[in-house]
């Protein structure tokens, strides 16, 4: 998993711990809203769900190729710092190459629907070792501090058709 739900999302430090809740419990509703967890660093304290929304926060630029032999590679770039997406199709190397610009909220909207397609929780290896040849994946996410690799063959995550979908509307081309 890819979510570190101990670091502290304000000063980034990793001397946290878990917040602890005893006696009579109230409502889900009600404890939803109440931290998860404390950094000794700076005294922050935040939920799971802004561990979630920190862990997508971080992603600079997300690299998924997907393809096979015979009907060549797709890859979809999407750039988060410099807010643009883009696509390339080719046998072995990129024959047609298609940008895409967006504003602050598009790129918003787009690592909103990345979390969506649980991207960060996926496994690191979805792999089909029977069949030798079909379909190959593979996902780069570069984040601040190290960079994230998810692959596969002829195996997919259970959101993978919604990732191929969100790849179609960020560039208007096919993926997957």
């Amino acid at each position: 998993m890819a979510i570190n739900y101990y670091q502290c999302p304000e000063c980034e430090a990793r001397e946290t711990g878990r917040i602890i809740r005893g006696g009579p419990s109230s409502g889900a509703h009600q404890r939803s809203r109440m931290p998860d967890y404390r950094c000794s660093s700076c005294g922050n304290e935040w939920t799971k769900e802004e561990s979630v929304d920190y862990s997508y926060r971080r992603i600079k630029v997300l690299e998924a190729t997907v393809g096979g032999y015979s009907s060549g590679d797709t890859k979809v770039t999407i750039n988060f710092e410099r807010s643009f997406a883009k696509w390339e199709h080719g046998i072995l190397n990129p024959m047609e190459i298609h940008y895409a610009r967006f504003g602050p909220s598009d790129m918003e909207r787009i690592r909103n629907e990345l979390k969506s397609v649980n991207l960060l929780d996926w496994k690191r290896s979805y792999h089909d070792s029977i069949i030798l040849d079909g379909t190959q994946w593979e996902i780069v996410i570069h984040k601040s501090g190290r960079n994230l690799y998810k692959s596969g063959s002829n195996m997919y995550p259970r959101e993978w058709k919604a990732f191929c979908r969100l790849m179609k509307k960020i560039t208007s081309r096919e993926f997957g």
